[in-house]
Parts: structure tokens; C-alpha cells; sequence
């Protein structure tokens, strides 16, 4: 708010629109200033250090996007690309070719190609081969005991599914501003990665104090501790190096974020009409295949997803999302080796 200043009488030898000073110039303070009048003097506005970036213009990411209806079945594709074949997967390969083979008739009737681009239509057949082809090897693969999780085929799956979504862009006219690959101002927004991994790190532990609490109170501590020993336990398994680890972690994150995030927020936007509940509905769409990690990892998954979300939205920018989530993960699976050589993970109760 601004404060008024009273004015003190004019001095003296002063005329009605202020006084002459040595140099026969007018002082700016009494000019047209009425006798009896208040001079307002704007306050200085505080400095707010968040104000220093720029604010996106979300509407970006809509220029060129699919209409309501594609939209919506572009999201049921890619989602069921997502998880299909690994729901089908312990039933054996040809559960999994009969997956591929139904997505590949709804891309194509997403897609509606003509003769001429048989290259989209060869994209769309090694994308879904690669989203298959990891799911295909654990199919076959001796079935261990527990759960397991290799690496191999997750990194081949988050390469096919990249490039079927880059396809569906291709086929809407959209290109890589609309999914927040942009070139300009990368280094600051290495900077920015800081913040958002600071903040991934405060919704982490806000979301998982209070639920903690509730599975003490609802006795699920043991069934929770459970499966986070055995996802500890599958990763421990892959005796990757912490820098191999983080470098497989940047291509999967970077699938998930630009899958996730770029690609489906905005489309579900479109059929939702608001971005609160687009990026509500995205957090859900990636919690779903984290129940392996039991239910207080989906509550938190999806936390972390409506965060990155909401990122996405203020800044508009993919790599700050890709930075911030391996680093979250590279530092958990830190901890999981730390732990599992000080021997802790062997010393926990199982229920």
C-alpha cells in the first residue's frame, strides 16, 4: 500500500507551483502540488526471489494439439502401451505378440497413414517392438524368485515408447517446444534442476511422514516393509555401479517424464478442460505401475508426480523434470548399497 506524505507549508519566497532554487529551477517535490495536499510516495516493491525466473506460458504446450476426442484416445493408447504388455506378460510370449499386435491396429488407426509415409508406419512398428521387446525377454526368461527387475529391458521399452510418442507428435504437427525440448536457456535451467530437486525431496517426506503414521495405525507396516526389502533387494541385484545406474536412470526417467508429463498432461488437458485436474489425472496415470512397491510408494509416486507436473507447467521445460527424478532415484539406489553392505537391509523384520 502506498503511504501519503503530508506536506510541510511552502517556503518561503515560493510561488503556486513551487519555489525557485539557486539555479532558477523549480523543485520537483512542490510542483502541482496544491497547498494542504499529501504527496503519495510508492513503496518499493520487496524483492521476491522466485519472481527472478520467468513464468511459462503453459499455452504452449496446447499450440497444434489433437482435438478432444484424439486426445482422449491418444492417451488410452499410449497408456496401454505403457503397461499392456507387462500385465500379459506372465502369461507367456504370445500373450505379449497378441498385445503388440492389437496396439499396432489401434496406432495405425490412430495414425491413418498414407502410402506415402511408410516411415511413420515403420516408427510405429519398432516403437511398439521395443515397448514389447523387453516384456518378450522376461517372458522367456527363468522366473526367479521374487521380484526383479532388470535393466535391459526397462531402458529398451522407455526407447520404444520415446519414439511412439514422437510419432503421435509427428502425426499431430507438433514439435519439440510443445513437450518442453527447448535449446535455449539450458544452463539456467540446470540451475533450476537444484530447486526442483530440493522440492521433490520436501514432497517425498511430507507425503510419506503422514502415511507412515497411517500404516502404523492400520498395521500394514509389515506388508509395506516387505515390498520395499524386495524392491531393494531386485535392484541390489543388478550390481550396477552408482554412475551406470544414474546413466540408466536418465534414460528411463527421461522416458517417463516426456511420456508422463510432456506428452499426456497436455492431452489430458484437452479432455479435461482445466490443467489442475490434467495434472491430477497425469500423477495417477504414473502412480498406477508403482503398486509393486506397495501402497504408500503409489500415494507417494503420485505426489511426486502432480509435482513434476506442476513444474512442468511454471517452467516449461523438460530437462529440469529429467535431472531432478534420476537424481532422486540414483540417490535412493546410493542408500540401497550403503545399506545392504552395513548389513541394515538383512537385519529388517519380515513379516
Amino acid at each position: 500500500m502506498p503511504y501519503a506524505q503530508p506536506t510541510s507549508p511552502l517556503p518561503h519566497g515560493s510561488g503556486r507551483h513551487g519555489h525557485a532554487n539557486q539555479h532558477g529551477e523549480k523543485s520537483a517535490r512542490w510542483s502541482n502540488t496544491p497547498r494542504g495536499k499529501a504527496v503519495v510516495c510508492p513503496r518499493t516493491p520487496p524483492l521476491r526471489p522466485w519472481r527472478l525466473l520467468p513464468v511459462f506460458n503453459a499455452d504452449v504446450l496446447l499450440e497444434k494439439a489433437p482435438p478432444r476426442r484424439r486426445a482422449l484416445q491418444e492417451v488410452a493408447f499410449v497408456f496401454l502401451a505403457v503397461f499392456a504388455p507387462s500385465v500379459v506378460g506372465g502369461l507367456g510370449r504370445w500373450a505379449v505378440v497378441a498385445v503388440g499386435v492389437a496396439l499396432l491396429g489401434a496406432g495405425l488407426f490412430l495414425l491413418r497413414p498414407r502410402k506415402e509415409d511408410w516411415a511413420a508406419i515403420l516408427a510405429l512398428i519398432v516403437a511398439l517392438v521395443g515397448a514389447c521387446a523387453g516384456v518378450w525377454e522376461l517372458a522367456g526368461a527363468e522366473k526367479p524368485e521374487g521380484l526383479s527387475l532388470s535393466m535391459t529391458p526397462l531402458s529398451i521399452r522407455a526407447l520404444g515408447m520415446c519414439l511412439l510418442v514422437a510419432v503421435l507428435l509427428w502425426r499431430d504437427g507438433q514439435g519439440p517446444a510443445q513437450v518442453g525440448v527447448v535449446r535455449e536457456g539450458w544452463p539456467r535451467e540446470l540451475l533450476v534442476s537444484l530447486a526442483v530437486i530440493a522440492g521433490t525431496y520436501v514432497v517425498h517426506i511430507g507425503v510419506a511422514v503422514p502415511l507412515g503414521l497411517l500404516a502404523m495405525a492400520l498395521k500394514l507396516t509389515g506388508a509395506e516393509l516387505m515390498a520395499r526389502k524386495d524392491v531393494a533387494k531386485a535392484l541390489l541385484e543388478t550390481n550396477l555401479s552408482v554412475p551406470a545406474f544414474a546413466a540408466i536412470m536418465l534414460v528411463v526417467t527421461g522416458f517417463e517424464e516426456f511420456v508422463f508429463r510432456a506428452f499426456l498432461v497436455p492431452r489430458l488437458r484437452v479432455v479435461l478442460g482445466r490443467w489442475v485436474p490434467a495434472v491430477l489425472a497425469g500423477g495417477v496415470l504414473f502412480a498406477v505401475g508403482h503398486f509393486y512397491e506397495g501402497v504408500i510408494a503409489v500415494f507417494q509416486t503420485f505426489a511426486l508426480g502432480v509435482w513434476f507436473g506442476f513444474v512442468l507447467l511454471y517452467r516449461g521445460r523438460l530437462l529440469p523434470l529429467i535431472i531432478a527424478h534420476a537424481t532422486f532415484n540414483t540417490v535412493s539406489y546410493a542408500l540401497m548399497l550403503l545399506l545392504a553392505r552395513s548389513g541394515f537391509l538383512d537385519k529388517l523384520p519380515t513379516p
